[in-house]
């Protein structure tokens, strides 16, 4: 069952217009408004039937939790039952619309919420493009290789996708024009000067594909914990959303208050290094680094300097002047400042980074500082700006 697409774009679903377009739900045995992801989900009703041989009265949908756990906050889209009465739920459905990124870690999360508080086995993404199920067996979820039909859930009759060790690259290889060519539109600017973007697929093998090993390299960068890769999510000022493959650490905020900190690279025209920050407040990429426009190459000593001029958006068009931030950087970390620039480092990329070499964990800790410091700068010009209002 590989062309999810193609099954769902031949699923047609009935309109109607008691006031709204709506579809008539057959599971809830009422009108319910039109939305994309509302195509899914009725869409998800009639594959399940159809396809996966599932009855429509072992399903229910949009189940509260706190029909089952007091208190408990969420809808499940999709929940499958075991049985006629509903006792014992078999899996926990999210529904998403198309242009969502099923295989990112919030979408997953979301469903692993739910499915902790059913205790089902397990747990679908789906939103018509592509199906994802996974289940939850001695405390971990192992994604299942093909979509099973209903009995064949019933009775375990599945099997898993098989994990591919990934190695990192070798030098040759990442300053090779083919394996830049593969990362090109992903992770690399299609338009970044060769320079460049070889620094940044060398950053990027670090990034992705290399362990620390060696608790003293966390704490040279900053951090306390690795979490490795995960899926993110987040926006930039314009308003766009974007997904992307993100190397994840768990460090102390100023206020001693865990916090999530990430490291990734997004690629279009122009390479894009990020750096995001998840806390109780904010959950953002805080500093989002041109990389065509702030790495120079050295050709003398196949050096990469890497700075930033201090420009920082406030979201929704507003901006604060990059002198205050030159200011602030100045004030609270001087290190930082170099010729009035923001310095992050400067890295050798005539050898494969590492994480055990000093300019790496340098330039990693540079970011971060930075990164924090600026989301300290918006906090307060947003307390500034929220008094002089009143």
């Amino acid at each position: 069952m590989k062309n999810i697409k193609k099954i769902f774009n031949a699923i047609k679903l009935n309109k109607y217009k008691p006031s709204s377009t709506s579809y008539f739900d057959p599971v809830r045995k009422y009108f319910v408004q039109k939305t994309p992801e509302e195509a899914i989900r009725q869409k998800t009703i009639k594959f399940l039937e159809e396809y996966l041989g599932i009855p429509l009265n072992r399903l229910r949908v949009e189940e509260s939790m706190a029909h089952v756990k007091l208190r408990a906050k969420g809808r499940a889209d999709i929940v499958v039952y075991r049985d006629d009465n509903k006792n014992h739920p078999l899996m926990v459905i999210e529904c998403k619309a198309p242009e969502i990124d099923i295989s990112c870690e919030e979408v997953r999360e979301q469903a692993e919420r739910y499915r902790n508080i059913l205790k089902a086995d397990y747990i679908m993404l789906i939103n018509g493009v592509q199906i994802i199920i996974y289940k939850y067996d001695s405390n971990q979820y192992l994604e299942l290789d093909d979509i099973p039909t209903y009995e064949d859930l019933l009775e375990s009759k599945i099997s898993f996708k098989k994990s591919i060790p990934l190695t990192s690259y070798n030098y040759e290889e990442v300053m090779s024009r083919q394996l830049q060519k593969k990362f090109e539109k992903i992770y690399l600017g299609c338009e970044t000067p060769n320079q460049v973007k070889g620094f940044a697929l060398n950053f990027l093998n670090l990034i992705m594909l290399k362990t620390i090993d060696s608790s003293s390299i966390l704490e040279n960068i900053g951090v306390f914990e690795d979490k490795g890769i995960g899926k993110t999510r987040f926006g930039n000022s314009a308003g766009y959303n974007y997904q992307l493959k993100t190397r994840l650490f768990i460090a102390k905020d100023n206020r001693k208050k865990d916090q999530i900190l990430g490291i990734s690279l997004y690629g279009n025209y122009n390479t894009q290094l990020n750096v995001s920050i998840t806390n109780s407040e904010r959950r953002h990429h805080s500093l989002q680094l041109d990389m065509d426009k702030f790495c120079k190459y050295d050709y003398r000593t196949d050096k990469i300097v890497i700075t930033h001029n201090g420009t920082l958006s406030t979201g929704r068009g507003g901006s604060i002047s990059k002198f205050t931030v030159i200011d602030y950087i100045k004030n609270n970390a001087p290190e930082l400042i170099c010729d009035e620039e923001i310095h992050l480092g400067t890295l050798d990329n005539s050898r494969l980074l590492e994480w055990d070499y000093y300019d790496v964990q340098s330039f990693v800790k540079n970011l971060f500082q930075y990164a924090i410091l600026r989301d300290e700068i918006r906090k307060k010009f947003k307390r500034k700006h929220f008094r002089t209002k009143k």
